[in-house]
């Protein structure tokens, strides 16, 4: 058994960082990476750098060896959520803007596959969150799906992040008759959000956007 490595994927605004909430912060390393404040109130009490969990960083090199870190020096901690990290690559292309050649983006996709094999290779009661925005994907002008948002289609040609992952979850939002607006996960292909997850280890399609009932199910699924 190793660590667990859960892709969610959803617009700002549709669920995905309120969805922290339910965590137990004891347990729970939230990484930064727009450096943006957490949406739910105590936020800030909760998670911050003398709490020990919580750290703003924009490298994924960074990223990594801290994973390594809280992997084998902080056993209390079970959840790692890493935030905004389309960030990772976007961040870096601006600072690279003016360097010339491919070989940027071939570091860029080298350092990503790296931090997503160290994320699923960790202490086996380990759940990590990767937190990222999509992208659309067009055909003819109509939006015929969408996948995990990178630094361009020169990163999408040499990696595929969602080949990475087992479980990726895509927020949906869907507002009643009533005006009551209803915030979710969505655990399999729904109107073409390629969300994905093993056959059996959710019920339903759409599951309440609360990543500790999805990290249960996921601990439950493979013990």
């Amino acid at each position: 058994m190793s660590s667990k490595l859960i892709g969610v994927v959803g617009e700002t605004g549709t669920g995905k960082s309120t969805a922290i909430k339910h965590l137990d912060p004891k347990e729970t390393y939230i990484i930064n990476v727009a450096k943006k404040e957490l949406p739910f109130k105590g936020s800030g009490k909760l998670y911050n750098t003398d709490n020990k969990n919580y750290k703003e960083i924009d490298d994924p090199v960074e990223v990594t060896r801290l994973l390594k870190v809280i992997s084998t020096q902080a056993p209390h901690i079970k959840t790692i959520v890493i935030e905004d990290s389309n960030y990772l690559m976007g961040f870096r292309m601006v600072e690279k803007a003016t360097e010339t050649g491919f070989t940027k983006f071939s570091v860029m996709a080298k350092d990503m596959v790296d931090m997503f094999r160290t994320a699923r290779g960790l202490r086996d009661d380990l759940c990590i969150f990767y937190y990222s925005h999509p992208e659309t994907i067009e055909d003819a002008g109509e939006i015929v799906g969408y996948k995990i948002k990178t630094a361009g289609k020169l990163i999408d040609n040499q990696v595929l992040l969602e080949g990475l992952l087992t479980v990726c979850l895509y927020t949906h939002v869907e507002e009643g008759k009533d005006g009551e607006v209803e915030y979710s996960f969505l655990t399999n292909r729904y109107r073409k959000k390629p969300a994905k997850s093993p056959d059996g280890m959710f019920d339903t399609t759409k599951v309440p956007n609360n990543l500790k009932l999805v990290k249960e199910k996921v601990i439950e699924y493979y013990n």
